[in-house]
């Protein structure tokens, strides 16, 4: 089983942010792995998920919700065990701690090794990233479901509400961080191909990989490092860590090709470089995705066109 736990803190009421993860339907906005998700009942809903080329279809059930404490959840029926807890901590007037417990059992190669290797983690993180800037964009939900259900053994309690707020006149535009966030995933999900891949299919996906890799490293070196050392606090050191970190990735990476995905030591060199590349990308989450989430919205905006002109040109 795969048990991952992520925390994020958010700038709405704690209110707002229950209400928001009452709304199943809209999981998919804010989480990558979800395709969709049907509300059949008020307790009862259909998911579609797909990780890694993976995809799954699962019935769920809430088995626990307490307004503005804790949603809990867990698949009834379908081809994978899934189960989900998120939990609220009030921090202030205008500000909440949102938890999120996710577990799930791992079917096939890609799966586990997805596992292995900390996509889990990966994804998580990336995912509350996405909803704090989802819920804190619009500053209200979509819509609330403020009633209770208990813990087996334990009483019902609340009504049910159901109201659905207008959505936001204005359209959100993925910011630097969002394509950054991505791209890490892509990475990742390719590195997974390739650990389950042979022959002559093995060659071609490292090849992906590779190009993929060196990429998004020449954008960031173009467009996000340079800012990074110069237009945030205590930005100089985070920036040329990266930097470091990513002269060594070209070398593992000379390494792997001089030696050939046929060669008996590759797959033992390619997840220590793939270990190498999830601690980079933690690295980049971490400490520098957070001094460029407090740059302008709009100098966030124009960063994030500037890395898609810049690696599309060297493509």
């Amino acid at each position: 089983m795969s048990d991952v736990t992520e925390s994020v803190d958010v700038h709405v009421p704690i209110s707002t942010a229950y209400n928001q993860w009452t709304q199943f339907e809209s999981f998919p906005e804010f989480m990558d792995g979800v395709e969709s998700i049907s509300q059949t009942d008020d307790r009862h809903s259909h998911w579609v998920t797909n990780v890694g080329g993976a995809r799954r279809e699962f019935d769920a059930e809430i088995t626990e919700q307490h307004p503005d404490e804790r949603i809990a959840w867990k698949s009834t029926g379908g081809d994978t065990s899934h189960a989900g807890v998120v939990t609220f901590h009030r921090l202030g007037d205008e500000d909440t701690r949102v938890t999120v417990q996710l577990a799930w059992q791992p079917q096939g190669l890609v799966e586990k090794v997805g596992s292995i290797v900390g996509m889990d983690n990966h994804q998580i993180k990336a995912d509350t990233a996405r909803f704090k800037k989802f819920i804190e964009q619009r500053g209200t939900e979509t819509g609330q479901w403020r009633g209770g259900t208990a813990a087996p053994g334990a009483q019902d309690t609340g009504a049910v509400q159901d109201v659905p707020n207008p959505s936001p006149t204005t359209e959100s535009q993925d910011d630097i961080v969002d394509v950054l966030f991505r791209q890490h995933r892509d990475i990742m999900e390719t590195f997974i191909r390739v650990q389950a891949a042979a022959s002559e299919a093995k060659q071609r996906l490292f090849g992906e990989l590779t190009d993929l890799l060196h990429t998004h490293e020449s954008g960031e070196q173009q467009v996000v490092h340079p800012v990074t050392r110069t237009d945030t606090p205590d930005g100089h050191l985070v920036a040329m860590a990266c930097i470091a970190e990513e002269r060594q990735a070209d070398q593992m990476i000379a390494e792997l090709k001089k030696l050939g995905t046929d060669h008996p030591q590759f797959d033992i060199k390619l997840e220590k470089f793939q270990q190498a590349v999830l601690a980079h990308a933690a690295r980049e989450e971490q400490d520098e995705f957070p001094l460029l989430s407090q740059l302008p919205a709009e100098r966030r905006q124009a960063m994030a066109d500037q890395l898609r002109t810049t690696q599309a040109a060297r493509n």
